[in-house]
């Protein structure tokens, strides 16, 4: 399951080669590494809907 999540969010080019072989520290820096991709993706998505939605709604009072 960590695997998928590296290599959903990390860009390969942070990703080793010897994947199979890393250490856990290492297994679990690229985990946290994604976790923040994730958050970033994330609130990426909510301030992208909250504009989209004050565009559609001006507030006109």
């Amino acid at each position: 399951m960590g695997k998928i999540f590296i290599y959903k969010y990390l860009p390969k080019e942070l990703i080793p080669q010897n994947m199979e072989q890393l250490e856990f520290d290492d297994f679990f820096r690229l985990i946290a590494m994604a976790e923040l991709v994730q958050e970033m993706m994330i609130k990426d998505l909510e301030i992208a809907v909250n504009h989209g939605v004050a565009a559609i709604f001006p507030d006109t009072e």
